[in-house]
């Protein structure tokens, strides 16, 4: 992973960052995990996001993933 660039929208800290495909699969199945294993509440302690902002996130990944998915390589559904 590389820190291209940050900047600052209202109050809202941007980062641009380069990351593998590898790393993307990683950090979407980190995300399915949390979603299966722990409850809602636990979620939200732990990452201090909803369970409706880590869906997101997961689902953005996955959104990634898909666009650049090479015809040797399985596609990420956990």
């Amino acid at each position: 992973m590389e820190i291209i660039g940050k900047e600052k929208v209202a109050s809202v800290e941007l980062t641009q960052i380069k990351v593998s495909e590898d790393e993307l699969a990683v950090y979407e199945a980190a995300l399915s995990y949390t979603m299966e294993a722990l409850e809602a509440a636990e979620v939200e302690r732990r990452f201090g996001a909803s369970v409706d902002e880590v869906e997101g996130m997961r689902d953005d990944l996955r959104h990634a993933l898909a666009q650049r998915e090479s015809p040797h390589r399985p596609r990420v559904l956990a």
